[in-house]
């Protein structure tokens, strides 16, 4: 569970990562936020869905 999250987690950075940049007119605390909230949401998904969250990631192939 804690590895589903974790990597989860990481892919949730760089798609938070990658809105801030194409978003580039938020300020701090709204990448900040989008950062978190893209974070959180990915490891959770990971981490509940498991196998079928990878699986359904179309746009990541």
């Amino acid at each position: 569970m804690k590895v589903r999250f974790g990597c989860g987690a990481l892919l949730g950075l760089v798609v938070g990562l990658g809105m801030c940049i194409i978003l580039s007119l938020l300020r701090t605390m709204g990448a900040c936020a989008l950062v978190v909230f893209a974070i959180v949401g990915c490891g959770v998904s990971a981490a509940y869905f498991g196998d079928s969250f990878w699986a359904n990631l179309r746009w990541l192939r």
